[in-house]
């Protein structure tokens, strides 16, 4: 039977029996595939330390029989991120990234640059620690590569691209139809100030991912105030609900790590 050997990044693992473990890894020339690894739990020498969750590494796996979930028979950890373990937002950032990936990608459709961009992300996230912009910044990225990038600089049904740059609301934001329409084209849809539209716009444009493949960095992310980054959330997450078939678990987790920081920021002050 054929074996496959590619870059991978360990998107779930999930125990099965006494031993073993089914993975969802990223490869980056298969794209999302399902492995059974056998006796993941007890191997340290094929598998690495365990399959942590965003561990980088080489996974050699083989077809079996037709059957849809390969089997994994070795995974070499190139890079693992130690502050997962240790920093419970960090975790959370990580795990919503990885369910998204996961859940917006088709299975074996190799997906190099949403490899890129995922790497490129969790770099990030060990190196500068979590940040709502990077998040953002990742969920555009990724839908820009799957051809589900929002229209943002000009109206997505009749292409009108003089739009107001002030606080008057004259566009909608209406997923199904492509992103921003203006008020010539549509009167339903949640209404979206000029603010937050620029703000997507921007955060757009500063992908994570450089012509050299390195990480721009924090630095490289505008400023926005507490309202405008709520609405670039709200208006990002209602596009990518409508690109699944059920809620993110892992939103609820991330929803807990972000009010716990806030209720330790208050009680520092």
């Amino acid at each position: 039977m054929a074996t496959i050997s590619t870059a991978a990044l360990l998107l779930r693992a999930v125990d099965y029996g006494e031993s073993d473990r089914i993975v969802t890894l990223l490869g980056r020339t298969t794209g999302c595939v399902g492995a059974m690894a056998r006796g993941a739990r007890k191997s340290q020498r094929r598998f690495g330390g365990g399959l942590g969750l965003c561990s980088l590494g080489e996974a050699v796996m083989r077809e079996r029989g037709g059957a849809e979930l390969l089997t994994l028979e070795r995974f070499e950890v190139a890079k693992s991120y130690p502050s997962l373990g240790s920093d419970v937002e960090r975790m959370g950032h990580a795990a919503y990234v990885a369910e998204l990936v996961t859940k917006l990608c088709a299975p074996r459709q190799a997906e190099p640059g949403i490899f890129d961009l995922m790497t490129a992300f969790l770099d990030g996230l060990e190196a500068g620690g979590p940040g709502e912009l990077r998040l953002r910044v990742f969920e555009l990225g990724l839908l820009e590569r799957l051809g589900f990038a929002p229209a943002l600089e000009g109206c997505a049904v009749c292409g009108r691209r003089d739009l107001s740059t002030g606080e008057v609301i004259d566009v909608r934001f209406l997923p199904d139809q492509g992103g921003v329409v203006c008020r010539g084209c549509a009167d339903r849809g949640r209404p979206m100030r000029s603010s937050v539209r620029l703000a997507l716009a921007a955060l757009a444009r500063a992908d994570l991912v450089r012509t050299d493949g390195q990480d721009d960095g924090a630095d490289a992310l505008p400023t926005l105030a507490s309202d405008v980054a709520r609405g670039c959330r709200e208006a990002l997450h209602e596009l990518i609900a409508g690109h699944l078939s059920a809620p993110l678990r892992s939103l609820d987790f991330l929803a807990k790590t972000e009010s716990a920081r806030a209720l330790a920021a208050r009680g520092a002050s």
